[in-house]
């Protein structure tokens, strides 16, 4: 007798939002839930009116369980998350589980907790906010680091030169990034965005366009921009961090990333207290955040300790072991609501 294959619609699907680490974040999602036995039929990309969507509201009719991925959506009150949460009283749910993965949540109403109570699974990415989440929904939420330290890089090792300037969500922070940036003798300018379409990549076109994109993204205009490219995939974003001596950055995901190729890094604040929160659970605590004023003389070189790399390697243990018990229980949430064969 063969197994039947279990379904879940995703929520949250961040991929399109062209983000090397989202986009990690959602395939190694899809495969650890494929790894036991749960399928994604159907996917809600992030900002999606969900509500409206005809084929996503088919296929949730459809699926065994529904995953949220919470990401850095569930702050501050905004509308996105609150949007997402609705899913959790909605008619079209039925009584379909939930289980809301990898979520930050940080400063929210309390008009969302009647709604995170009727959700079977909480999983956030940092302890604080599982501490809230759990306080919140009445129930208890666990916490598994972010689900782009799941597994390993799968990258070889290679030298390591200069230092990689990264971007961040907030304007004046990547005014401060591409400032730094032209005062280092070594740097290149890599975002943790990618642009895929064909204009990027025609020699004189992409170079007049990049030498402008720079000028807008960052809102500033130097005479001459160091070296910029985009990364044009997951493998090639984290194949350039690996190759870097340093890497400044104001990205949660550049951050993760950096941790998991070893790479030493310094962080400026976001738009929330996302970078701090991972910093803390691993243990780092802020030795590498940095503000706006430590850029006016950038570091080229600040290795990292024995002691921090064993705190590293403990702690992309933990998110390993972690993300693989997450989706094995999904699995079961799963297995108990599935449909029998027609």
């Amino acid at each position: 007798m063969t197994q039947q294959q279990l379904t879940a619609v995703l929520m949250n699907d961040t991929s399109t939002r062209y983000h090397h680490g989202c986009a990690r974040v959602v395939r190694l999602l899809i495969d650890g839930l494929a790894r036991h036995g749960v399928q994604v039929i159907a996917r809600s990309p992030a900002r999606n009116d969900w509500e409206h969507d005809k084929e996503f509201l088919a296929a949730l009719a459809r699926a065994d369980v529904i995953v949220i991925n919470g990401e850095g959506t569930l702050h501050h009150g905004k509308a996105d998350g609150e949007k997402l949460l609705r899913i959790a009283t909605h008619p079209a749910r039925g009584a379909t589980p939930i289980a809301l993965i990898n979520a930050l949540y940080e400063d929210n109403p309390p008009e969302w907790d009647a709604r995170l109570s009727q959700i079977a699974l909480l999983s956030a990415r940092d302890s604080d906010s599982a501490r809230a989440l759990s306080d919140a929904s009445g129930h208890q939420a666990r916490w598994v680091p972010d689900l782009s330290l799941s597994a390993p890089a799968e990258i070889p090792a290679s030298p390591r030169h200069g230092v990689l300037v990264g971007d961040s969500v907030r304007l004046d922070r990547r005014r401060h990034l591409a400032q730094a940036a032209a005062r280092l003798p070594d740097a290149r300018v890599i975002p943790t965005k990618t642009l895929g379409g064909a204009l990027w990549r025609l020699p004189l076109i992409g170079t007049l366009a990049r030498g402008l994109l720079y000028r807008i993204y960052n809102g500033t205009c130097p005479t001459r921009i160091p070296p910029f490219r985009m990364a044009p995939d997951e493998a090639a974003y984290l194949r350039e961090i690996a190759s870097a001596r340093l890497h400044i950055t104001g990205r949660f995901h550049a951050v993760c990333l950096s941790m998991l190729t070893e790479t030493p890094f310094l962080a400026l604040t976001s738009n929330a207290s996302k970078i701090e929160r991972l910093l803390t659970d691993a243990g780092l605590g802020d030795s590498r955040m940095i503000s706006a004023s430590t850029l006016q003389t950038p570091p080229e070189q600040m290795d990292f300790t024995a002691d921090e790399l064993r705190l590293i390697r403990a702690f992309l243990h933990k998110a390993q072991t972690g993300a693989d018990r997450l989706f094995a229980d999904i699995a079961v949430l799963a297995r108990l609501n599935a449909r029998p064969d027609a």
